[in-house]
């Protein structure tokens, strides 16, 4: 069994995506053996107005909501996020909140990204954060984005002790820091740009942290999910328990979804 931390649906508008509506994702799931997925909205990063691409997001997958799990995009730049953000968690009951603050024109530290923080913590569901969308090496010219840094997130995250963090699309993460942050029992970070054999990005997490900070994630559609199996198939050193958390059990507890419910 295997759960998802890291797919999108929509459109990204500096080149054409494959796999990214419902039915596609979810047959390129299916060819992968992957059985759910946390999905946000890649239409919701680029409208003006943030929410009417997680209301297309609502539409697309409630008839699949037993495999694709929506997460709400937010936009504290943008009037009224804090009605669009409840409407998401608390009437749709969706399971987390997305934050790009670099495309969204804001720091996670300033007074609107620590507004937002405030409001995740309050609702008590996971903050979930890629450091990128897509690799600078090919970043088209009117995308004027930067990487995330973990000493950015960690200041941001100081007034906040519960809340707890899905990091996405990471490299570079130093374990040691994540433990001075005090993030080590709230934090699950997906494995798609961490290495097993060169750096050694995961084990080298997996022994500071614990096996239990570390969840399969796939990048789907903006990358094929190939290399993240085969990143999981070579944690091989692990027993076979160690290894279940990591391509699933780790997202479902951190989530609180029950993998039974077809």
């Amino acid at each position: 069994m295997i759960f998802d931390l890291h797919t999108h649906l929509g459109h990204f508008p500096f080149r054409p995506l494959r796999h990214n509506t419902t039915p596609e994702l979810l047959r390129l799931m299916d060819r992968y053996g992957i059985d759910r997925g946390l999905v946000s909205s890649l239409n919701s990063v680029f409208y003006r107005n943030t929410h009417e691409g997680n209301k297309e997001l609502k539409e697309t997958v409630k008839q699949s909501r037993n495999r694709l799990l929506p997460l709400a995009t937010v936009n504290p730049t943008y009037a009224e996020w804090e009605r669009d953000m409840d409407e998401a968690l608390l009437d749709w009951r969706w399971k987390g909140v997305y934050l790009v603050p670099s495309h969204h024109r804001y720091q996670l530290s300033d007074q609107i990204g620590q507004s937002v923080l405030q409001r995740i913590a309050q609702c008590d569901v996971p903050l979930v954060l890629p450091q990128r969308l897509e690799d600078r090496r090919q970043q088209h010219w009117m995308d004027q984005t930067v990487d995330l840094s973990f000493d950015q997130v960690a200041t941001a995250l100081k007034p906040f002790p519960t809340l707890r963090v899905i990091l996405l699309n990471w490299s570079g993460l130093n374990g040691n820091k994540i433990l001075e942050a005090g993030l080590a029992d709230r934090v699950l970070i997906d494995i798609t740009r961490l290495s097993v054999v060169m750096q050694k990005n995961i084990p080298k997490l997996i022994d500071l942290l614990g096996v239990g900070a570390i969840g399969f994630g796939s990048h789907i559609p903006m990358a094929y999910p190939g290399p993240a199996l085969i990143r999981l198939q070579m944690l091989d050193y692990l027993s076979k328990p160690d290894r279940e958390r990591i391509a699933w059990r780790n997202a479902a507890a951190f989530l609180g979804v029950d993998m039974n419910v077809k």
